[in-house]
């Protein structure tokens, strides 16, 4: 889920530092997406969220703790509201894992489900995966330019699955923080990603709202708040284990 999801997400390849660039990465697509995307991550991270979801049958609000290693491995707890609390999320590499405490049942998200929202929000199974991979997961090429930004074209990688045709990311040349994320298929644009609202948080400045909006259906956005976070901390290795599913969310 914004885990977007981390989702936020929130999941989240050693990182960059703040300010001028350490590299001169001209036009290099790769260069560009991957310092951007190292900005919003350490070695490893340790979050707080907030989401907000609203479409035309409901609005919910609920609050989430995560932690990460890398791309590679990422855990979530969500800890409100209370019929939700206790309910964990982990990735390793591309597998995800779900607990849900209130029929004390774990269950692997299979691939025919990675496109499904996570908590019924515009943040999918696929988003926590891939989000922080896009360097890796795309080819990425400058097309536009202007305003202090770049906007890149990302092409989906051959062998990764991906069902998008291609993505929009722009990036803040200044500060390679990211703007949008635009996805779209063969009929146009399916969801936009919004990052704003830039903070320092743990050392770093940082976008700390991100509003996923679904371009199809009218009235379907989902808001991530960062609420807190610190970087390159020690983690037990353990949180990263099928075992914790059940244990964080007791």
């Amino acid at each position: 889920m914004r885990s977007k999801w981390v989702i936020a997400s929130v999941a989240f390849a050693l990182s960059a530092a703040i300010g001028a660039p350490a590299i001169d990465v001209g036009d290099n697509g790769y260069e560009i997406v991957k310092k951007s995307q190292d900005l919003v991550r350490g070695e490893t991270a340790h979050m707080t969220w907030k989401m907000h979801i609203l479409n035309p049958d409901y609005e919910r609000t609920m609050t989430m703790e995560s932690w990460s290693s890398g791309l590679e491995k990422s855990f979530i707890l969500v800890t409100s509201p209370a019929k939700e609390k206790g309910n964990t999320y982990l990735k390793v590499g591309n597998n995800i894992w779900q607990y849900v405490k209130k029929v004390d049942e774990e269950m692997k998200i299979m691939p025919t489900m990675m496109y499904q929202g996570m908590l019924g929000s515009e943040f999918t199974y696929d988003d926590m995966v891939r989000e922080d991979s896009f360097a890796d997961d795309y080819a990425a090429k400058v097309v536009i330019e202007k305003d202090n930004a770049w906007v890149l074209k990302l092409t989906p990688n051959k062998g990764t699955g991906i069902t998008y045709t291609y993505l929009l990311y722009k990036v803040e040349k200044d500060t390679y923080l990211p703007i949008y994320v635009k996805y779209y298929d063969k009929k146009g644009l399916i969801r936009q990603l919004d990052y704003s609202d830039v903070e320092t948080m743990g050392g770093r400045e940082i976008p700390t709202e991100w509003a996923m909006t679904n371009k199809r259906k009218e009235g379907r956005v989902t808001t991530v708040w960062v609420t807190s976070a610190e970087f390159d901390v020690s983690l037990d290795d353990a949180i990263f284990t099928k075992s914790n599913l059940r244990r964080a969310g007791r």
